[in-house]
């Protein structure tokens, strides 16, 4: 499912590339900024597969406007280090020239890459995978897309699940970032304005 979202990601961010550019230029590259180490490394290496395969194959297609070639540079995003997010997407950005980030997987991570690198340099950021609900609300000067759904439908989607099957007190714990907060208070609203209990929120 993940390498599927990176993949239509791709698909949008060439798009998107080719809109930025004028559509003119017969090459684009994706930064692909993900947190190959730290608490999500698992998940980094096959999502960046996918988002390379899409890639790999949009530019054997010849399909792409102007029949242009894709291609690709990693950095680490480590998802637990906001600066090092930041100098990560600035790197890509100011030395290997890339027209386009795909990434953050966290949301901490994104945050910072978009209001600090994406929105300062112009660049279009695509996360496949944050889902703090403040990426819906924060100023992106229309610079910022992402393919899961925020933690805000997340938190009623648990609550609604919660009540479905008759619990009326909840006791909770969570990680204390960006992702984990944002769900926790998600769901904490949604139960208690079904009329739910959380004991403990910490």
């Amino acid at each position: 499912m993940k390498k599927t979202a990176l993949a239509m990601a791709t698909a949008a961010i060439l798009t998107s590339s080719f809109a930025l550019a004028g559509g003119h230029a017969k090459s684009v590259k994706l930064g692909v900024v993900l947190g190959f180490t730290g608490p999500a490394e698992s998940l980094a290496e096959s999502m960046a597969r996918g988002a390379e395969l899409a890639m790999k194959e949009v530019s054997a297609s010849k399909l792409l406007l102007d029949s242009a070639t894709v291609s690709h540079v990693r950095a680490d995003s480590t998802c637990v280090d906001a600066s090092a997010a930041a100098a990560a997407a600035e790197r890509v950005i100011a030395s290997d020239k890339v027209d386009a980030i795909i990434g953050a997987l966290c949301s901490g991570a994104t945050i910072s890459i978009l209001q600090n690198v994406a929105m300062p340099k112009g660049v279009l950021l695509f996360s496949p995978s944050a889902t703090s609900p403040a990426l819906s609300t924060l100023e992106d000067n229309d610079l910022f897309f992402r393919a899961s759904p925020s933690d805000a439908r997340q938190g009623q989607v648990i609550s609604e699940v919660l009540q479905e099957k008759g619990i009326q007190s909840i006791a909770m714990t969570y990680t204390n970032n960006d992702y984990g907060k944002g769900l926790a208070d998600s769901i904490q609203s949604n139960f208690e304005a079904a009329g739910g209990k959380v004991t403990i929120n910490t």
